[in-house]
């Protein structure tokens, strides 16, 4: 993996190189390995790796060959060389001597701005040509590496990461509060404008292209939520959902280190790790799984339908398979702020879940340790291979399909005796209520989530900037209406999702995150299943289980309940007491937090703050774990913006 850097002055002045040096600098943690920059008089290009594939050690970037006219600085990993080479005609023994970096040179070579269409991995690309004065930058469909711009007058400049875009005299951490608003509001991210002012992103499966100053963009891939798959059987779902599964696995072992894996109890982990355990296991290598759990001991209440202890199903997985070494990671006497500054200035974003990044941070400090260097997740799994199936029930109901719905209900029942027919009637109903009057029921009901209960903004800010309109644009809803249609629902939920900068973010522990159940193919043939293979036999998520019905143990296939990340949460805000009041009083005396930001609802919170015995758990989870930390992680962040430029 690497970080990447790029100046241009179109009035053809000269880059300064110690600019140039200081954006390299910015980026080095992300990128420790080795750090080179390329200039030749209006342009400068920089590049930092970090080496996690056995092709990383011929990595000779920025590469630049004046014969050719073309100057490229690439970040990521291909995982289809042997296709590539075979479509640019390199043979077996030229392309072991080329690194990642190398076979995208050719390609941008033989196919310029439509290149991307022929990668497929993890990757940001940006690439010059002089004679055309253009300058392009794109990103892969799913968007795991990230990738910033902005265009000042004469200048265009990009990176990695923002912060090395701060290196360029006159440009400032300057907050955008239309973005900052929508971020404390949770309004999902759409469009390429970011949290700072003037520095927009390349989108996830975009070509961005500057020629002669003149901006254009365009979507190179879209997931198609009309491609259906039609298979001639239901054991053809699963053979084929195998080879898939394993093929996208397979392609992210490919590293110059040891390998890991997150396992928590849940479906989608520990079917990547028992996939990846298999596949490593014919080369006789092993695998190191890691567990995020609570202080050892811990009792404390869980809401209803979750579990704390993941151990239980990871242990079992882990039995299974001579392969894995099971590593436990405890951050019990962690609190949800001692890592946030860190987190910030590294993702330059506040984290959505303070909670969760003491663990995060935790895995991958001790698996690089142990010298690893991939770590494989699952963070993609409910968008691809483990989709439930739920929305089937609205669309037969939609459709008038009584007797498969019928048969249905009867094929569950034989699952679980106690199910009633009333308790399909959300799901099969929900989704097909106009808006408005499933508004009303869910107000009724006291399920609704108003503005006030889960994010910290100041009333008046948003009074000022009209969240709810702002939400109602975004196709935002807080009552969190269910869809009829689970292809379109899950497409919708991929294009506003950004998974680049946390990916970056593990980079400055040394090691590269992969997602297998982000492939792009994979996730393309997910979404193109009919939604009858994921609803059936009597269970939801259907397709996955039959798949891993001989391969994943009861305690993770049976389990009723959902684990809890972080369920010793409320013992940690105890001990982050006396750090949550300084931290208040800090934002109150910064010049505008308190614009943004509810503080004195904040300190009421605070106030009210119980012992963890006498909590009431589901009102503690909104109040304190995601109305009050999630504020407090972003007033970090607006302090972090507001301080001088590096």
């Amino acid at each position: 993996m690497s970080a990447i850097a790029g100046l241009i002055h179109l009035d053809a002045s000269t880059v300064d190189r110690d600019t140039l040096q200081r954006m390299q600098t910015l980026l080095t943690p992300y990128g420790r390995d080795a750090q080179h920059s390329w200039h030749l008089q209006n342009v400068g290009l920089t590049r930092t790796l970090l080496r996690t594939t056995p092709e990383d050690s011929l990595d000779q970037q920025p590469l630049w060959r004046g014969t050719e006219k073309l100057a490229l600085v690439f970040d990521g990993r291909i995982d289809n060389r042997d296709e590539l080479c075979e479509k640019l005609g390199i043979g077996t023994e030229q392309a072991a001597l080329m690194a990642d970096s190398e076979l995208v040179y050719q390609a941008c070579l033989r196919w310029e701005t439509a290149t991307p269409k022929h990668l497929l991995g993890d990757f940001a690309i940006a690439c010059w040509q002089p004679q055309r004065q253009r300058l392009w930058l794109a990103r892969d469909p799913l968007g795991m590496r990230p990738l910033y711009w902005y265009q000042r007058d004469d200048q265009i400049a990009f990176a990695t990461m923002p912060k090395a875009l701060f290196a360029i005299p006159g440009f400032t951490k300057a907050t955008s509060e239309e973005q900052l608003h929508d971020y404390v509001c949770l309004i999902p991210m759409s469009g390429p404008k970011t949290l700072f002012k003037d520095i927009y992103r390349v989108e996830a499966g975009q070509v961005v292209n500057f020629e002669n100053g003149e901006l254009n963009a365009h979507f190179y891939h879209r997931f198609d939520p009309e491609r259906e798959i039609q298979l001639e059987s239901d054991e053809a779902y699963v053979d084929a959902l195998r080879e898939h599964l394993e093929q996208a696995v397979n392609r992210r072992l490919r590293s110059s280190g040891p390998i890991g894996a997150e396992l928590s109890s849940g479906l989608d982990s520990s079917t990547v790790t028992a996939t990846a355990a298999k596949l490593l296991a014919k080369h006789k290598q092993p695998l190191a799984a890691f567990t995020a759990l609570p202080r050892e001991g811990f009792d404390g209440p869980v809401p209803s339908g979750r579990h704390a202890d993941e151990s239980v199903g990871a242990k079992a997985l882990v039995r299974r398979f001579e392969n894995i070494e099971h590593i436990i990671i405890r951050t019990g006497e962690e609190t949800p702020l001692d890592q946030l500054q860190e987190a910030v200035e590294l993702l330059d974003r506040p984290p959505l879940n303070a909670c969760n990044m003491a663990w995060w941070i935790a895995i991958r400090k001790d698996a690089a340790k142990r010298g690893i260097k991939v770590l494989l997740t699952g963070s993609m799994g409910n968008f691809s291979i483990s989709h439930d199936g739920y929305p089937y029930l609205a669309w037969l109901t939609r459709k008038g399909h009584w007797l498969t719905l019928y048969n249905v209900y009867k094929e569950l029942k034989q699952h679980q005796p106690t199910l009633r027919w009333r308790k399909l009637v959300r799901p099969c109903l929900a989704p097909l209520l106009p808006n408005f009057l499933w508004k009303l029921r869910e107000s009724a009901q006291g399920r609704a989530l108003g503005l006030k209960k889960y994010s910290a903004i100041n009333p008046a800010w948003s009074k000022q900037m009209g969240s709810q309109q702002r939400a109602k644009q975004a196709d935002f809803d807080t009552s969190f209406q269910p869809a009829w249609q689970g292809r379109q629902q899950r497409i919708q939920a991929i294009n506003k999702m950004e998974n680049g900068d946390y990916n970056a973010l593990a980079n400055a522990y040394g090691l590269e995150m992969r997602d297998p159940t982000a492939d792009v193919r994979l996730v393309e043939f997910c979404l193109a299943i009919p939604e009858s293979q994921y609803l059936g036999g009597g269970q939801f998520k259907w397709l996955l289980r039959r798949l891993m019905k001989d391969v994943l143990p009861p305690e993770i296939l049976d389990i009723k309940t959902r684990g809890l990340q972080s369920a010793d949460w409320p013992e940690q805000m105890d001990r982050a007491i006396p750090q949550i009041r300084e931290e208040l009083e800090k934002l109150k005396a910064h010049g505008s937090a308190s614009n943004y930001l509810d503080i004195k609802s904040l300190e009421k919170a605070l106030d009210d703050w119980t012992s963890t015995g006498a909590l009431n758990i589901k009102e503690a989870e909104l109040r304190y774990r995601i109305r009050m930390l999630r504020g407090l992680s972003v007033g970090r962040f607006i302090r972090y913006a507001d301080e001088q430029n590096e």
